[in-house]
């Protein structure tokens, strides 16, 4: 049975002075991504590009994402990704290897959880929220603790924020390199980043078992991001 995976790529332009964010979003939006989506098209994977922009402008760690779904992480390990890769080197937009213009930063996932907010279930990808609360986690580094890490997701954290106004899913995710923070939780929200409930998030954060979960994480980052182009098949969820 095939594991679905996520492909996680944060970028940026590497010298702003050269390749202006003009240049650099025309080259993702109108060049890059579509590339992208023919190449999943001929593989018959479910075609979707999704990138978004952090709401905090000063951000460092993610100011740019793309999200590109697929069926099956066995994908991940494959010549074929590799040739992929090198098939999208080449921009007529930036003149030359996109290396060499622009940082990136992937990370490979595997899929382990979708929960659906109430009435969300039966909605298509096209439904998706405007803004994604991106969580890096690595819990406590004991058996127990993790146990408890995945319990509190499954049993408290996600039917709690399923109540904000605006939620529509959260998509879970854990890197398939081992790699600390492992786990990734992607919220979907049906507003802008500055009209998230945050008085609601904040209260969903003080219950005393999310306490103790923040108290033993190892690691935890949370980014607002707001999804500024989808490229393909916009029915697809991710």
């Amino acid at each position: 049975m095939s594991t679905p995976g996520l492909t996680f790529v944060i970028s940026r332009p590497k010298d702003p002075q050269k390749t202006s964010d003009d240049l650099y979003n025309r080259f993702y939006n109108e060049e890059h991504l579509p590339d992208i989506v023919a190449l999943m098209k001929r593989l018959d994977f479910p075609a979707l590009a999704l990138r978004y922009q952090n709401a905090d402008p000063a951000s460092t760690r993610i100011p740019y994402l793309a999200l590109y779904p697929y069926p099956d992480t066995a994908w991940q390990k494959t010549p074929e990704r590799t040739k992929f890769i090198e098939s999208t080197r080449h921009s007529r937009v930036l003149g030359g290897d996109i290396y060499e213009a622009v940082d990136f930063g992937f990370r490979l996932y595997e899929k382990i959880q979708t929960f659906e907010g109430y009435g969300h279930a039966e909605k298509s990808g096209r439904e998706r929220g405007q803004t994604i609360v991106c969580v890096a986690m690595e819990p406590g580094a004991s058996e127990e603790q993790q146990a408890d890490f995945e319990d509190w997701y499954r049993k408290q954290h996600l039917d709690m924020l399923s109540m904000c106004k605006g939620y529509r899913r959260t998509t879970r995710y854990r890197r398939t390199d081992g790699v600390k923070p492992r786990f990734l939780a992607l919220h979907e929200y049906a507003c802008e980043p500055d009209e998230l409930p945050s008085e609601q998030i904040a209260q969903v954060s003080a219950t005393e078992w999310t306490k103790k979960i923040l108290a033993e994480a190892e690691v935890f980052e949370r980014d607002v991001l707001r999804l500024v182009h989808v490229e393909g098949d916009e029915g697809v969820k991710l």
